[in-house]
């Protein structure tokens, strides 16, 4: 079994991502015909702005390992964002069959040990299957095809997957939030730890959507920010108050 501390995230191109301002703003210049040596000013000034157009021909590229669950909510993001997901036609799972144990499963004793025989009974009948396949002369790829349909959707998997500066924004604002599952949290945190190495200026972009909307849209927040009713009702009796003192 694997946790989520077994959860990786690699940033695959820190290089490019250190010049991905500097790059945004050599395409934004031809807008108001500035010359580039303030490439570096006008990409920062339109980052802070909003005015992302020149930024969607650049990507940040991050390869990811996380329960096959986890990745498949990860590509359901498709605008700006391409992906490719290790095949498990292709790559047998013999030698990492290992399942996804939650935090609150890993914690408790009986349910771990409930967690572990189901995963050692399901790799001990996965090489069984192998052996009687490998008997019928069904080997390699087309083994993998027919037993792919016995693997758990907690087995660990691998993607590589591309994010522009928008999609890579809107990731974090659904999947920072306390109300995302674990996993895809953790991936979230651990991509923007990644961004943040090498370029610090995009902190106050990849957050969470309440601490850029500065009020929760969640039916059920966790109230580290208002709700929208809660900030129309903060902003009306302001409202209210200053007309009061005038």
């Amino acid at each position: 079994m694997y946790t989520i501390d077994d959860i990786k995230v690699k940033l695959l191109n820190p290089d490019d991502v250190t010049n991905f301002i500097k790059n945004h703003g050599i395409i934004a210049c031809i807008c108001y015909n500035t010359p580039e040596k303030y490439a570096e000013r006008v990409g920062l000034s339109c980052l802070n702005e909003g005015h992302t157009s020149g930024s969607r021909g650049d990507f940040f590229k991050f390869e990811i390992e996380c329960p096959r669950y986890c990745a498949d909510q990860i590509v359901r993001h498709e605008q700006g964002v391409f992906k490719n997901m290790q095949s498990q036609r292709y790559v047998d799972m013999d030698d990492n069959f290992s399942i996804y144990i939650p935090p609150q499963v890993a914690n408790d004793e009986t349910l771990r040990e409930y967690y572990q025989a189901f995963e050692d009974d399901c790799k001990k009948r996965y090489d069984q299957i192998r052996m009687l396949m490998n008997v019928k002369q069904i080997t390699g790829e087309q083994a993998n095809d027919l037993m792919r349909t016995m693997l758990p959707i907690g087995v660990m998997t691998k993607l590589r997957i591309g994010f522009d500066i928008e999609a890579l924004i809107h990731f974090m604002h659904k999947r920072l939030c306390v109300r995302a599952d674990a996993p895809i949290r953790k991936v979230a945190q651990l991509m923007k730890e990644e961004v943040l190495k090498v370029e610090p200026r995009y902190q106050n972009l990849l957050v969470p959507q309440c601490q850029s909307m500065l009020y929760c849209p969640e039916k059920h927040g966790c109230k580290a920010y208002p709700s929208k009713q809660e900030l129309e009702e903060l902003i009306r009796q302001g409202k209210e108050a200053n007309n009061n003192k005038s």
